[in-house]
């Protein structure tokens, strides 16, 4: 039922031309060791996967390094997987990245039909016809405009036909690609931008789009750091092949981290907190909102111990994180494996596997 379910979502977003939410499959996140730290990651940034969630943190590299991340989001209804590369080049840093979403087969119900018998379920004229008809529902639209008996649209009350011959199986995957550089401006001051091109399908339908993002990292010591990253800095356009297209509204990510060591335990703690300003009118879908400007919160802890072993904690939109990390060396290559996890209320939780390799 969950595809199917899906597919009658899809479907019927299928020709809406709207701003909001266009690029919430950009929005999951990279690396298992951020998003079991709730996200928290635009300050921290300084590996690899910086090229999400703060472009300017990619001048933290000590050097080389691959990234990968395989996700399985609300049950397995939808997979997700990331792979990164990233290196310092001449002063600066650059990275590429590759996002790829992909629903799994969903249904198109676009070819299914219902009874249109009002909002009483029983097919009839007014006052005649089936016994039980309400007599009062029959839309007319001079004297019944709100009638919804052959009124054309499928309300509730009125009866699905469920014929598998009707329905047709297709797909949605989203690729996107990010190219990304990074400078020092000081010893305390970094910028950087990566520049997105996606591609989307969506059952017998595609689409291509552009965007940038562009992030600043200020670390004024050891022990602070402070971020932004500005997500979708210009708008990004996303053109579909029927003529409609969609624009994603700028994001702004404010994130600020504080690490401290506890000598005695061997323990590194890294705290961080990050705020997603947007400003398309998500009201209600989001944790705070004034006007049209919402805020979704991202808080987080890691604990190192012995440079070796992670443990982490956090919050996502209100939503429970924690992951858990290990650091080994082979063949004097530095790698890291991480897993992290995410609870939902509604829906069912998400995991996330992801790996780090130097080189």
């Amino acid at each position: 039922m969950k595809p199917v379910l899906f597919g009658i979502i899809v479907s019927a977003s299928l020709p809406a031309v709207a701003a909001k939410y266009a690029g919430e499959f950009m929005y999951v996140g990279a690396g298992a060791r951020a998003l079991g730290m709730g996200g928290a990651f635009c300050s921290v940034a300084d590996d690899a996967t910086a090229a999400y969630w703060n472009p300017a943190g990619l001048v933290s590299l000590p050097g080389r390094e691959i990234q990968l991340m395989h996700s399985e989001r609300f049950g397995g209804l939808v997979k997700y997987d990331y792979l990164a590369y990233a290196q310092p080049f001449g002063g600066s840093a650059i990275s590429a990245s590759l996002f790829r979403t992909d629903a799994g087969d969903i249904a198109d119900t676009t070819g299914l039909e219902w009874l249109d018998t009002g909002s009483d379920g029983v097919a009839g004229e007014d006052g005649a016809g089936v016994p039980g008809d309400s007599g009062s529902d029959d839309y007319d639209p001079l004297t019944n405009p709100g009638g919804t008996e052959n009124n054309g649209r499928w309300d509730p009350g009125e009866e699905l036909i469920y014929d598998e011959g009707r329905i047709s199986w297709g797909s949605a995957v989203d690729y996107a690609l990010y190219l990304s550089w990074a400078r020092p401006l000081t010893d305390e001051l970094s910028l950087g931008a990566s520049m997105k091109v996606i591609q989307r399908t969506l059952m017998d339908h595609s689409a291509f789009g552009a965007g940038l993002d562009a992030g600043i990292r200020w670390t004024p010591s050891d022990v602070f750091a402070a971020g932004l990253n500005l997500q979708d800095a210009v708008g990004t356009h996303i053109f579909w092949d029927t003529g409609s297209n969609e624009s994603v509204v700028p994001t702004a990510k404010l994130g600020a981290s504080t690490v401290w060591s506890l000598g005695r335990l061997s323990t590194v703690v890294t705290v961080s907190a990050d705020g997603d300003f947007r400003f398309e009118g998500r009201k209600y879908s989001a944790q705070y909102h004034v006007g049209d400007v919402s805020l979704d919160t991202h808080f987080g802890a890691e604990f190192l111990v012995r440079d070796r072993v992670a443990l982490r904690l956090g919050t996502s939109e209100g939503s429970f994180t924690a992951g858990a990390g290990l650091r080994i060396g082979i063949m004097g290559h530095p790698v890291s494996l991480d897993y992290a996890f995410l609870g939902h209320e509604d829906l069912d939780d998400t995991h996330r596997i992801s790996l780090g390799i130097g080189i």
